[in-house]
């Protein structure tokens, strides 16, 4: 069998395993190799930006004097989410670099599983054998197990 990782992510970090399935073994385990905590992605807006709800003066006449606008956040909490994802697209090209690394099964939730996939390098991208859109952070092994050998049998030719 193929040296195979399999990775689950979010976009608070991921999890990268070693799958060991050989001809001695009846059942495939999986071994922990790496796992990454992107703490900036657990924090709250209101910690990371410094004026209060972004009010800053009207400057809009004489009737508005002393007025505050409300702010506009600017698609704030996009761009934090494109730069977690471009954070685990990184870490991930890094890691499925390394020598000896030949195939990848990846489970990225839902909500950035697409974005994850473009961000990834074009030979990364195409290690990635299985590839399932769920959040399967908090998964036993068991069931990551399950979950990619029924993707597997299904994507065979």
């Amino acid at each position: 069998m193929k040296n195979t990782l399999v990775v689950v992510s979010d976009l608070g970090g991921y999890k990268a395993y070693r799958l060991e399935a050989d001809q001695f073994n009846s059942t495939p385990r999986l071994d922990l190799l790496e796992e990454f905590n992107n703490t900036a992605a657990h924090g709250r807006l209101v910690e990371k930006v410094s004026d209060l709800s972004g009010r800053f003066p009207r400057r809009t006449g004489a009737s508005h004097a002393g007025a505050m606008s409300a702010g506009e956040r600017h698609n704030i909490v996009l761009e934090q989410r494109k730069r977690h994802v471009r954070t685990m697209a990184n870490r991930l090209n890094l890691l499925m670099q390394r020598p000896g690394v030949e195939q990848c099964y990846l489970a990225a939730s839902r909500e950035m599983n697409h974005q994850l996939l473009e961000e990834l390098e074009p030979q990364v991208r195409a290690k990635i054998g299985v590839n399932v859109p769920a959040d399967l952070m908090k998964v036993s092994k068991a069931e990551l197990l399950r979950r990619f050998r029924a993707r597997a049998v299904t994507t065979q030719p």
